[in-house]
């Protein structure tokens, strides 16, 4: 049965905290999302001007039975552990942690004043142990059904035939141009690319019309081949914390939208999507040609059709009536 409680979801309203790049992931796909399973929650950015007040002012007008919840959603953090322990007497906090593999600052910074936070870690027992094992709950992203059910289109009315979305980077355009040379077109959409940036309803419109659809990671890429064209990408490698290779929500907003997926690996995508029946792994990408020149339309439609059951169960909506 759901809760009775008043949830609510603080957090940033646009993307990066930043008007001129839109609505956030966090408020279009999360937020809505929750909102269609519990009508009455309410959102605050607690990043605009006295947003945290306004936070802790909401919290002051509701009743104190049901305890209300807090879902969080920190893009940096914002909420300080005087405040919070301040909202934790009067609601249940939890903290989703968005990409907390990279970002375990974020998370230690929090653990101690929250209820629970979540993990999209799959192998998440290892890292938090203890008293904190206690605290986290597994959450590996998802997506708006409401959304992709709504953006799927039949396999054979799709017009796009390989799709990436995804802001351009270096290794993102040697990928793509390596590609083209072998004659394998990829319509790209995303920030740096000519089609420009998408929102969260083009970005289904895109997947969900497409055949099939690349997933091509930004973590950091030691192709000797890459590395002597983008001479400057050696040192951002050595800056960056993204070296390990981490499940993403677009692993599974792909497979709701119905197109086959060709992805990098990363650990624990076993455990949702059988590699091979529900999504195929490129090993590296000289052999990206050749697993995309030997895919009929009725195997990608098959792969694609099969993925689309195994996560049905993953939408956040199913999520979060498990999550409260």
């Amino acid at each position: 049965m759901m809760s009775d409680s008043t949830v609510i979801c603080a957090a940033a309203k646009y993307a990066y905290n930043d008007k001129s790049r839109g609505v956030s992931y966090e408020f279009d796909t999360v937020f809505k999302s929750l909102k269609s399973v519990y009508a009455d929650a309410a959102f605050i950015d607690v990043y605009r001007k006295n947003g945290c007040q306004a936070l802790i002012d909401h919290i002051d007008s509701l009743p104190e039975k049901p305890r209300p919840r807090l879902l969080y959603i920190p893009y940096r953090g914002i909420l300080s552990p005087t405040m919070l322990n301040k909202i934790r007497k009067k609601t249940e906090v939890g903290i989703f942690h968005l990409d907390d593999t990279w970002r375990q600052d974020i998370v230690s910074a929090y653990d101690t004043y929250c209820d629970w936070f979540t993990t999209s870690d799959p192998k998440h027992h290892w890292r938090y142990t203890g008293k904190l094992a206690k605290k986290v709950k597994f959450l590996p992203f998802g997506f708006d059904s409401t959304a992709t059910n709504a953006a799927n289109k039949p396999f054979s009315e799709r017009d796009i035939n390989i799709s990436f979305v995804g802001a351009q980077n270096d290794y993102r355009s040697f990928v793509i141009s390596t590609l083209a040379k072998k004659g394998i077109e990829v319509a790209c959409y995303g920030s740096g690319w000519p089609n420009g940036s998408v929102t969260s309803s083009e970005f289904n419109d895109i997947i969900g019309r497409s055949k099939i659809s690349l997933n091509l990671s930004n973590s950091v890429h030691w192709d000797l081949r890459y590395l002597t064209q983008n001479p400057l990408s050696i040192l951002r490698n050595f800056k960056s914390g993204k070296t390990i290779e981490q499940f993403k929500a677009r692993h599974l907003e792909i497979a709701a939208l119905g197109a086959c997926q060709l992805s990098f690996y990363c650990l624990g995508i076993e455990n949702i999507l059988k590699i091979g029946d529900e999504i195929i792994i490129f090993p590296n990408i000289d052999e990206i040609p050749y697993m995309l020149k030997s895919l009929s339309d009725e195997e990608a439609a098959s792969i694609a059709a099969r993925a689309e059951k195994a996560v049905v169960d993953y939408s956040y909506q199913k999520q979060f009536k498990s999550l409260f």
